[in-house]
């Protein structure tokens, strides 16, 4: 009996053994078979691919393969003979690439298996329930070259360089060219601010130019790049580009309007026969673009002011305090209107840096007109002067410049009427001819009544003209030996000056003409004024000279203390010294040319604190400090941006020198304007 239930047991067992054997599981997969992505595999008949098999049990997404057997990747199998890559097969017999088969005849490639019903291609099999089709691509299949590009180019890619054969000639004045082998250009100039003008082979938009640089060597003297608009406008300029070898100078024009052409402009003044001396050659000039660039994009403008907790800006705290704070720009920053809206959130007041200097007014060389042609353009003539004709004075900066601080609530420091070092030469010659001898004292003086009133005079008579409550009217005037114009007419520089007190007689007479010697300051404007230091007799030397102006009745106000200062000089002792003795003596005193030069970050953000905190403390015992001038907007477009010596590197972006400026003012107990 127990043989017996054995003998059934091992029946049993070996009925079981049999059955497994021939069933194909349909929900496991064995660990150690690869499985075919995207293409399940049911039947000895396959259907194309990307087709779900035709069963009516559905098959999950990566079903396994019928037999123990390897199945290459992405190939599945009904028998143990290897597969064609993509190309499934019902027998033994390979089938071509993406060719389904149901006999050992080949198929054409992407033919429905033959069955009673042809499946169309990428078509489901009429099954009870189809087999989703959205499964990720084989691992195996490379991806798809048509890859879209990128949208955000490489830099480099996106620069454009031009040399000076790529450049088309536009217009010159007074300069001699050539354009050489290698593309670059050999200029002469002929005299201060001769130009050429070239048109540039595209117009770009300068909204995606974060800078631009040119090679040049210009040892002579310094060089001017421009940039122009397709109207011929300039839209940009760089000056002081000099080196004594071949440099890249980098220019950062913020501005978004469209470059179409260049300028290379001669600056400095030289004597006349050194003029053959002065060239340059530039060898390229490079734009180089945004690497965000997106064609037919308009880039997300930085912020107009840098954040800080109590919304802090140098408007809202020492412009508060002092009433005018101030900045240096030219006419072609001013009319670009982000810089403007940038310039407007920081400064309520602006100073040309060279609009309004005589040179710029004048003209390198002279356009005479009759006195009574004169007369009829406005100008004012005075009683003693006794020449037939008078240079044509060129107001068309200024008069631009007048508008938008009018329109824009801006106040306007005028720098300045009388200097020695930027008035041209003729000036003081017989018929204003530069080779000619120099003027007599009174002829001199009559030219200097009529220049001063006739400018004070167009800019009072212009609509715009309220804007203005400051005028330099005399700079650096006891320096001016170093260069002997005025000098060789009036003598070296003394503290009785005569033509410096004429100058200032005449600038309060045009005051008083309209009624408003209250509301204008008379500023004598000067450099290296500190106490205890080399400048310590400069700085007596000027209030003895003011003293002697005023000595009748008050014609000049104050001091303007330019200060172009260093971390290693002078000290903040030596300043805030100096700013007392002129507050002591009754004067107004104006910080008119700041900026502070320095190679390590934070030593000059220490030192403009220290220094803030030195003129907060002169304020807070009452004296009448009554304007701050930085010279220029950011170290980009500053006339020593080789020393960074401004609060700002660009004009959005904020060094740490601006919070330490704005952290001054809070540590000396003010608070800050809403």
């Amino acid at each position: 009996m127990k043989k017996t239930r054995r003998y059934l047991a091992l029946c049993t067992l070996f009925v079981m053994l049999f059955a497994a054997c021939g069933t194909t599981p349909t929900d496991a997969t064995p660990t150690d078979t690869p499985v075919a992505t995207e293409t399940p595999a049911a039947t000895a008949t396959i259907a194309p691919t990307e087709a779900p098999a035709a069963t009516a049990t559905p098959v999950p997404t990566e079903a396994p393969a019928a037999t123990a057997t390897p199945v290459p990747t992405e190939a599945p199998a009904a028998t143990a003979t290897p597969i064609p890559t993509e190309a499934p097969a019902a027998t033994a017999t390979p089938v071509p690439t993406e060719a389904p088969a149901a006999t050992a005849t080949p198929v054409p490639t992407e033919a429905p298996a033959a069955t009673a019903t042809p499946v169309p291609t990428e078509a489901p099999v009429a099954t009870a329930t189809p087999v989703p089709t959205a499964t990720p691509a084989p691992t195996a299949t490379p991806k798809p070259t048509a890859t879209p590009a990128p949208t955000k180019a490489p830099a480099a890619d996106l620069n454009k360089t031009y040399n000076f054969d790529d450049l088309t000639y536009r217009g010159s004045y007074g300069t001699k060219y050539e354009v050489q082998l290698d593309g670059s250009i050999n200029l002469q100039f002929e005299g201060q601010y001769q130009e050429i003008m070239l048109n540039l082979p595209d117009e770009l938009d300068m909204s995606y130019c974060h800078k631009v640089t040119v090679k040049a060597i210009s040892s002579f003297a310094p060089l001017s790049v421009k940039i122009y608009d397709a109207n011929g406008t300039q839209i940009f300029v760089e000056y002081n580009c000099k080196s004594d070898t071949v440099t890249d100078f980098v220019l950062s024009p913020d501005i978004t309007e469209k470059a179409a052409g260049i300028g290379l402009m001669a600056l400095d003044k030289v004597a006349d026969t050194d003029y053959i001396k002065y060239k340059a050659t530039v060898y390229s000039i490079t734009f180089h673009m945004d690497s965000n660039y997106v064609p037919g994009a308009t880039p997300a403008p930085l912020p107009v002011v840098p954040e800080t907790e109590d919304g802090a800006t140098l408007l809202n705290t020492y412009g508060s305090l002092f009433g005018n704070m101030g900045t240096c720009i030219n006419l072609n920053q001013l009319q670009n209107k982000r810089t403007l809206e940038i310039l407007k959130a920081q400064y309520n007041s602006v100073t040309s840096e060279n609009e309004m200097k005589p040179d710029a007014m004048l003209g390198g060389n002279p356009t005479l007109i009759s006195v009574d042609e004169a007369k009829a353009l406005g100008y004012v003539i005075p009683s003693n002067y006794k020449e037939s004709t008078v240079p044509k004075i060129n107001f068309n900066s200024v008069d631009a410049t007048l508008k938008i601080c009018s329109k824009n609530g801006l106040g306007y420091r005028a720098h300045t009427l009388v200097w020695h070092s930027q008035t041209p030469e003729w000036f003081f010659h017989t018929g204003y001819s530069a080779s000619a001898s120099y003027v007599s004292k009174e002829v001199m003086d009559a030219r200097l009544e009529f220049y001063i009133r006739t400018v004070m005079t167009h800019v009072y008579d212009s609509p715009y003209g309220d804007c203005v409550y400051a005028w330099d009217v005399v700079n650096e005037y006891l320096h001016s030996k170093a260069i002997p114009n005025y000098t060789k007419i009036y003598g070296d520089p003394n503290t009785t000056s005569s033509y410096v007190k004429l100058a200032y007689e005449v600038a309060d007479d045009v005051l008083r003409s309209y009624g408003i010697r209250d509301k204008v300051s008379l500023i004598l404007n000067d450099f290296n004024t500190y106490g205890d230091g080399p400048g310590s007799q400069i700085t007596q030397n000027l209030v003895s000279l003011v003293k002697f102006m005023n000595s009748e009745k008050k014609i000049c106000d104050g001091i303007g203390m330019q200060s172009h200062l260093g971390t290693g000089y002078p000290t903040i002792d030596m300043v805030k010294k100096t700013a007392k003795t002129f507050l002591d003596a009754g004067l107004e005193v104006q910080i008119t040319e700041l900026d502070v030069a320095g190679s390590n970050a934070a030593v000059q953000a220490d030192y403009y604190y220290n220094l803030m905190r030195a003129l907060l403390d002169l304020a807070k015992d009452g004296k009448k400090i009554s304007g701050l001038t930085y010279w220029g907007m950011s170290d980009s477009t500053s006339w020593i941006k080789q020393n960074n010596p401004l609060l700002f590197t660009t004009p959005t972006e904020p060094k740490d020198a601006y919070f330490r400026v704005l952290q001054a003012y809070r540590d000396a107990g003010y608070k800050v304007s809403k």
